[in-house]
């Protein structure tokens, strides 16, 4: 497939419009950040990471600029980037005044942005050309090698409290002669490497007498007095480095100490959630063994009190035994009963043979039994309260797991405030955008990675949704559109809306759309249900837009979003009404969720249902005959459907009728509708750990999750909510899409790239080529992809600089790895000279293209390895 002028302008436009509103303020507010600071304090230093994420974004700016042909801007942010770099090389000595330019230089990239915004000429000012004239002439001034006057202070900062407090740790930490003399010789080599390095007389002197106190003295005396005295040196060389107004003072008493924060990967809190699932499952283990461990108590108390009156009658025969009387005419074996003892009277000396032992050892053992019993008993008692506390430890652990990857879904939603009314702005569309469910905590992974699928829902009811205002007036509507951002929880799900109060979805026009793209046949369109035609909307390539815009009618769309939300393992629903508007609503599922369940028992199976979705147990026989049940009932004054529950779920094997009769209906809420379930009885409430299923077998979604019982048994969780689908009428056609002639395999190509504009040019390019495309922010997320999903990867595209793993890191990563060390990688950047070919071609790089991110002619031959240019 080749792409003609019209499809390249088209793509050109979408990038600019990217660039403009997505990419560039995200890079301006660092920058400008960055500037507010330096003009309270000209002299400020920076950190090598902090000119690092400057450099970042000015490079950035750059590579954007030129994608949306800004040839003014990225002139201007090649010359801050320039001059960034020398800054944290060192290599101006000047500061203040390339401070000075470089807030300067800031605010004329504002104002070339808000003018490109304005589709207004980039003609050069004079302010602009004399700007540009004076940061030139400033890097004219850089020395070829870096000033120490400049480099120093924040190389040698770190170098003192990172390389050099991490060999003072290590002394510190040593508990033997032999670990204490290895971390000494660490010390004394690093100390004579900073000293040499930053011209330290104390570091030096320190390295050549370290030696000589190591042979005289026990290191077990000396290692304290080297740690205290190595910091005393090292505090007053830190003062030194400090601006006279930023020196430190005693902190004030009453200063409260701040929170320290850590970098956890993801995988790492998926893996550490998965343990608290399993030692919740765990917990319930161990209380259905503490449940049949009473259940054998009771049992034993039980056998007890059955042997209670044997007990008695072996006493009495006991005592009979011992009287003379009682024994008379008893076998004594040849022995006198009396042992021998002729001088007492019988009835003076009881009478006492092997029998009588016998019952005594047989008294005694009931009596140790029933002590044993109370031992028990207090056992039972402890073993529940260990148990209780237990419960409340994993509880508060899960709580604060859960807590940690949770934010509020403002945080993602109010960054659309400014978006929308920019495009109302453009197009001259009035538009309001109201976030409802704010405050509704969301995983923040989820979060980060819906910013795509939601930017591409909300221009899609901006553009296709919302009519134009004199339209709306014709209508009765407010002039003034209203796109709606909602979240909610739904049991262990998270359900977001994007939804307006437009024109709704124009069925009439999808299915005719269908019928030109062949995807259904004229005949079989009035058959059709509302859910199929919408189902159109999902086929790759389809639009309905009359015209190609910057917004829409390139037939990428709503397939995109719902493959992205199916990687999140979640699905994408839509509703429309004529005049009404549309929802679209995406429901995830969390990653963990503790939720109190019902559990029910239907002959042979036993459910789960949520008490979120309960309204109401009631017995059956109060409301209908149960042997005879009617189709619906009366509850609550309104007629509602009564549904066997085996009878309702599909199942593709044959199940056994309950044998009794279903007496008990669970009340629950479908859709805002009340249906009653009819099962055998209801087992237990209880608090259960619901695990989401994986993406191996296509789930239902009237189903959840799973849940394992103390016992192992796996129950399935139900979902109410989506019980919609069950309750219509079974006789369905099969699919309106007819099957393709031919089937073949998309090639999938990964692009990795921390700009939003490269990522989406690239996305379009190739996408309108024929292939199918990942996007991933950097190198960390697209390696995790590879070793998870990457087998359908025909190609890698990665950029160079990007944050957490850079393009080479990853290359690397990818030629280490067996499975896909021969994946096809090929790296991109706006640098001509920067990265020389013989670094990355030695690291397994197959083939590697330059670029000059000017016009995009990327795949023009629908060939994704052809050269750039």
């Amino acid at each position: 497939m080749t792409l003609d002028a019209a499809d390249l302008d088209a793509i050109t436009q979408e990038a600019r419009h990217c660039f403009l509103y997505e990419d560039a303020p995200e890079y301006l507010l660092l920058l400008e950040q960055w500037a507010e600071q330096v003009a309270t304090d000209p002299e400020r230093h920076c950190t090598a990471e902090d000119y690092n994420r400057l450099m970042r974004a000015a490079h950035s700016l750059k590579g954007g600029a030129g994608i949306a042909q800004l040839s003014e801007l990225q002139a201007l942010s090649h010359r801050l980037e320039d001059v960034l770099e020398a800054l944290k090389e060192g290599r101006l000595g000047d500061r203040p005044r390339a401070h000075h330019l470089l807030v300067q230089g800031i605010e004329q990239a504002q104002e070339l942005l808000a003018a490109a915004k304005q589709n207004h000429s980039l003609t050069p000012t004079p302010h602009y050309q004399a700007l540009l004239a004076a940061l030139t002439e400033l890097l004219g001034a850089v020395s070829a090698t870096p000033s120490p006057s400049t480099a120093a202070p924040p190389d040698l900062r770190t170098a003192l409290t990172q390389t050099l407090e991490e060999s003072l740790q290590i002394l510190e930490a040593s508990a033997t002669d032999a670990e204490r003399e290895t971390a000494l010789a660490h010390l004394i080599a690093t100390a004579h490497t900073l000293g040499k390095q930053y011209a330290l007389p104390w570091l030096q002197q320190l390295a050549a007498e370290l030696p000589k106190l190591a042979a005289d003295l026990p290191l077990g005396e000396l290692v304290p007095a080297i740690v205290a005295e190595c910091r005393q040196l090292q505090q007053a060389e830190l003062v030194k480095l400090l601006p006279p107004e930023a020196t430190p003072t005693p902190p004030a008493a009453t200063t409260p100490p701040q929170d320290s924060y850590l970098r956890i990967p993801v995988s790492r809190l998926d893996r550490l959630g998965n343990t608290v699932s399993e030692l919740l499952i765990g917990q319930e283990r161990l209380t259905l063994y503490q449940q049949q461990f009473l259940r054998a108590n009771r049992e034993l108390k039980h056998r007890l009190e059955q042997f209670r009156p044997i007990r008695d009658q072996v006493q009495t025969f006991y005592d009979r035994l011992a009287t003379p009387l009682g024994g008379r005419g008893r076998p004594t074996n040849g022995h006198n009963d009396f042992n021998g003892h002729n001088d007492f009277d019988a009835l003076q000396f009881d009478r006492y043979t092997e029998l009588h032992t016998a019952l005594q050892d047989f008294q005694e053992l009931l009596v140790r039994i029933q002590e044993t019993g109370a031992d028990i008993d207090l056992l039972n008692r402890d073993l529940q309260e260990a148990l209780d506390l237990n419960r409340q430890h994993l509880n508060s652990l899960y709580a604060e797991l859960t807590n940690s990857r949770l934010l509020p879904f403002r945080q993602l939603a109010a960054k659309f405030v400014t978006a929308v009314q920019a495009l109302g702005d453009r197009h001259h569309k009035p538009v309001q955008l109201v976030i409802e469910g704010g405050d509704t905590l969301v995983d923040q992974v989820i979060l980060q990675q819906l910013k795509a699928p939601l930017t591409h829902l909300v221009r899609n009811a901006f553009d296709h949704g919302l009519e134009p205002p004199e339209q709306r007036q014709q209508l009765g509507k407010s002039p003034r559109g209203t796109i709606w951002l909602r979240a909610q929880l739904r049991g262990n799900a998270v359900e977001i809306q994007v939804a307006d109060d437009g024109r709704g979805i124009d069925l009439q026009r999808v299915s005719q759309k269908a019928v030109e793209l062949q995807l259904c046949s004229a005949e079989k369109v009035p058959h059709l249900s509302r859910e199929q035609i919408l189902e159109f909307l999902f086929v790759p390539g389809f639009s309905t837009a009359k015209q190609v815009s910057d917004l829409s009618g390139r037939g990428v769309g709503l397939d995109v979003v719902r493959e992205q939300v199916r990687r999140l393992r979640g699905r994408l629903q839509i509703t429309t009404e004529p005049q009404q508007g549309t929802t679209f609503s995406l429901t995830l599922p969390l990653t963990l969720s503790l939720l109190p369940m019902v559990l029910c028992q239907v002959g042979e199976l036993t459910l789960a249902i949520p008490d979120l979705s309960i309204r109401e147990v009631i017995a059956l026989k109060e409301y209908t005959d149960i042997r005879h049940p009617s189709p619906t009932i009366d509850w609550q004054g309104q007629s509602i459907p009564l549904c066997p529950l085996h009878q309702l779920l599909p199942y593709q094997r044959p199940l056994s009728a309950p044998t009794q009769p279903l007496g008990v209906g669970v009340v629950v809420d479908v859709a805002g509708q009340a249906v009653a379930l009819a099962v055998n009885y209801l087992i237990a409430e209880r608090e259960l750990v619901v695990k989401p299923f994986d993406q191996t077998v296509p789930v239902p979604p009237y189903v959840m999750g799973c849940t394992v019982l103390g016992s192992g048994e796996v129950v399935p969780v139900l979902a109410p909510d989506n019980f919609t689908v069950l309750l219509r009428p079974r006789a369905v056609p099969a699919s309106p899409i007819m099957a393709r002639p031919q089937q073949r395999t998309i090639p999938q190509v990964l692009i990795v790239d921390d700009s939003i504009t490269v990522r989406r040019l690239l996305d379009r390019v190739l996408r309108q080529a024929g292939y199918d495309v990942v996007q991933c922010r950097d190198g960390k997320e697209a390696l995790d992809f590879l070793l998870g999903q990457g087998d359908q990867v025909s190609l890698v595209i990665t950029d160079v600089e990007m944050p957490r793993l850079d393009g080479y890191g990853l290359l690397e990563a990818i030629r280490l790895s067996a499975r896909l060390r021969h994946l096809p990688v090929a790296i991109l950047t706006s640098r001509g000279g920067g990265y020389p070919p013989p670094k990355s071609l030695s690291t397994g790089c197959q083939w590697l293209h330059y670029q000059a991110l000017s016009t995009p002619r990327v795949a023009a031959n629908g060939n994704p390895t052809a050269r750039w240019s």
